[in-house]
């Protein structure tokens, strides 16, 4: 099943706020981004349809960014919503939803809860320079100075299929030396 950025923002936003933690823009974007690769990597599917672009500061989903930019680099302290507007007998009504992936799409949460448990711990920053490493999906594209540069799926893929591979070895290596001891 395909989502929205703000599906995947909530479900970050909320395992945070489970742990008494709370999240900066920074770290939020990146989570989303890296959830995003996880999935293309691991099921080949995207987590939702909004480009990535490639921004000064890394990964960027638009949406997220305008929605939360107004915390700078204070915590966020609310979920994500979407707005339906509707037009009923020539009047506008508003409603306000706080989208939230279904507790029934378990490989999402799986991938979702993986991603967390290896990057909460990641400041912001960190995770920033992450993204900015030699040969990333953002190294390829971003050109200082330009915003709107998509980032590609295919780079974004082989990226996090690689990364989950040497993950995996050095999970199998540190379980082969606790056999051994």
């Amino acid at each position: 099943m395909t989502y929205t950025p703000q599906h995947i923002a909530n479900y970050f936003l909320d395992r945070a706020s489970q742990e008494e933690r709370r999240l900066s823009l920074l770290q939020l974007l990146k989570l989303i981004y890296i959830g995003y690769g996880w999935s293309l990597a691991l099921r080949d599917e995207k987590l939702f349809n909004e480009r990535i672009e490639a921004w000064q500061h890394g990964p960027v989903i638009p949406s997220i960014y305008h929605e939360f930019k107004h915390y700078g680099s204070n915590p966020i302290a609310t979920s994500s919503v979407t707005v339906d507007f509707k037009e009923n007998n020539g009047k506008l009504s508003l409603s306000f939803q706080t989208p939230r992936v279904p507790e029934t799409d378990e490989d999402t949460h799986y991938i979702l809860d993986t991603v967390w448990k290896s990057y909460k711990d990641f400041t912001g920053w960190a995770l920033r320079e992450l993204t900015h490493q030699e040969g990333t999906p953002w190294r390829k594209v971003y050109r200082d100075g330009v915003r709107g540069i998509a980032m590609q799926d295919e780079d974004i893929r082989e990226h996090y299929v690689e990364r989950i591979g040497r993950y995996l070895e050095a999970a199998r290596a540190t379980e082969q030396e606790r056999k051994a001891s």
